[in-house]
C-alpha cells in the first residue's frame, strides 16, 4: 500500500540508536564493517512464485532489517525478480542485537490486524552472504534461503501505515437491547463496514456501484459483551483496524480514501467465520441515528447523523477540492502522517452531506478512540445496506 507514513530506517530506533545513526551520518564512514547493505535471494527455484529481499541496517551492536517480498509467479517478472514493479510487500522488524564475533542475529517483525508475526534468524557468511531462516505463523515448516549483497546502500523506503485502535462502547446507556417481542438477538457481531463506490461506465455515463465489506468482524462474547437473558449489547470491545483492503479503496483528487461504520450485525448461525448475508442478517446496532442535533452545521439538509471512521491513504489536503469542501475542520492543520480520523458524519439518506474532523490532538489529550453504539430496530427488515457513502467528488 503507497502511503506516505514512511519510515526513514532509523527514527523509530530510539533515541539512543537514532543519534549514533545521525552523527555517523555526517561524521563518520557510511556503514559499518561491511554489513549493512541490500541482500537479494539467490538460486531461485523455477516453481518459486515469490523471491526475497532484506535491507539490512547495523549500527554499532544494534541492527534492524525490512523484509521484502517480490512476486515472480509470471516470465516476465522472473526475468528481473527483483525489480521494484514486482514488489509487493514490505515490513520493518524490530531493532535486535548483533553478535558481532558470530555474524549473527535474531529479528523479529512485529504482528499487525492484518500480517501475522515472523521471525528471522541470521548470520552472515565468510563469503559475505546471508544465511537466513524465515519462521512465518501460516507456513508449516521455515524457510531457508541464501541472500546476496548486491548493494552496499540499503532501501529504506518501506511505506507501511500502522493500525488504528479503536474501542466500541455498547454499556454507555442503562439499556441497550430489544424487547423480546420485536426482536430476539441471535449471534451478534461487531464489524467496520466499509462502504465503498465502485465507478462503471454505463451507456457511456460513469456511475458509482456500492461496494460493502464488513471488516474486522468480530464475535461478540456472551457474558460480556451480549447478554442473552437480558436480550441486550453491553460493555466494550478492543478494536485493532488495519488500513482497509485495495478493493474498498476510492480515488479523489491524488490521494485514496475509504469510509466505515461502526455497525454490529446479527449472525444467524454463529460458527464459523462470518459472512454477511443482507438479507437475512440485519443491522441490529450502529453509531448512526436518525436525528437533526444542535451542533448539526447550518445550512446542510440532513435525516442523520453519528460517528465513522475516516481512512485517507494519503493527506486530507491530497484529497480532490471538491470533496474538501465538504470537511468540518482543519484540514490544513491535520498531523502529518495521520490517516485514520474518527468522525462526526451528517447525511441525507443514502449520501453523507458533511464530515466533522476531530481536533488535532493536544499534548495533554490523547486521540478520541471511544463509539458508542446503540441498538436500532430500524434496519431490522432492510433488504440492502443501510448505511449512507462518501462520493469521491459530491
Amino acid at each position: 500500500m503507497n502511503g506516505h507514513d514512511y519510515n526513514d530506517g532509523w527514527k523509530l530506533w530510539g533515541w539512543k540508536t537514532a543519534a549514533l545513526v545521525m552523527i555517523c551520518w555526517v561524521g563518520c564512514a557510511p556503514y559499518e564493517e561491511g554489513y549493512t547493505g541490500h541482500y537479494q535471494e539467490i538460486e531461485l527455484d523455477e516453481l518459486q512464485d515469490r523471491a526475497v529481499a532484506v535491507d539490512f541496517f547495523r549500527f554499532g551492536g544494534d541492527v534492524r532489517a525490512v523484509l521484502r517480498y517480490y512476486d515472480i509467479g509470471s516470465s516476465a517478472a522472473r526475468e528481473a525478480p527483483f525489480d521494484s514493479s514486482n514488489e509487493v510487500h514490505c515490513r520493518w522488524s524490530r531493532v535486535a542485537e548483533f553478535d558481532d564475533v558470530e555474524r549473527n542475529f535474531s529479528l523479529t517483525v512485529p504482528a499487525n490486524a492484518r500480517d501475522d508475526r515472523i521471525d528471522l534468524e541470521g548470520m552472515i557468511g565468510d563469503d559475505g552472504r546471508m544465511q537466513l531462516v524465515i519462521d512465518e505463523a501460516i507456513e508449516d515448516e521455515p524457510q531457508q534461503i541464501v541472500l546476496e549483497r548486491n548493494h552496499q546502500s540499503p532501501n529504506s523506503d518501506c511505506s507501511t501505515i500502522d493500525d488504528f485502535f479503536v474501542r466500541a462502547i455498547f454499556g454507555e446507556s442503562d439499556s441497550n437491547g430489544f424487547d423480546p417481542e420485536t426482536y430476539q438477538l441471535r449471534h451478534p457481531v461487531f464489524s467496520l463496514l466499509w462502504a465503498g463506490l465502485e465507478p462503471v461506465s454505463h451507456d457511456g455515463a460513469l456511475v458509482y456501484v456500492a461496494i460493502n465489506r464488513p471488516e474486522p468482524s468480530i464475535r461478540l462474547t456472551e457474558g460480556i459483551q451480549f447478554n442473552r437473558h437480558n436480550n441486550e449489547l453491553t460493555g466494550n470491545l478492543s478494536v485493532s483496524v488495519p488500513p482497509p483492503a485495495e478493493q474498498i479503496l476510492v480515488e479523489s483528487g491524488d490521494t485514496r480514501y475509504a469510509l466505515a461504520h461502526f455497525v454490529v450485525i446479527d449472525d444467524s448461525d454463529g460458527e464459523g467465520s462470518f459472512s454477511w448475508d443482507v438479507n437475512e442478517e440485519p443491522v441490529v446496532a450502529t453509531a448512526l441515528e436518525q436525528a437533526t442535533p444542535d451542533h448539526a452545521p447550518e445550512g446542510v439538509e440532513i435525516t442523520g447523523w453519528g460517528k465513522g471512521l475516516l481512512f485517507v491513504e494519503g493527506r486530507l489536503d491530497e484529497l480532490h477540492e471538491n470533496l474538501q469542501a465538504h470537511f468540518d475542520g482543519g484540514i490544513e492543520d491535520a498531523e502529518r502522517g495521520r490517516h485514520f480520523y474518527i468522525v462526526e458524519l451528517f447525511y441525507h439518506d443514502d449520501e453523507v452531506r458533511r464530515l466533522r474532523l476531530p481536533p488535532r490532538p493536544q499534548a495533554d489529550r490523547p486521540v478520541q478512540r471511544r463509539v458508542p453504539l446503540q441498538v436500532t430496530e430500524e434496519h431490522l427488515d432492510a433488504g440492502e445496506v443501510p448505511v449512507p457513502r462518501l462520493f469521491p467528488h459530491n
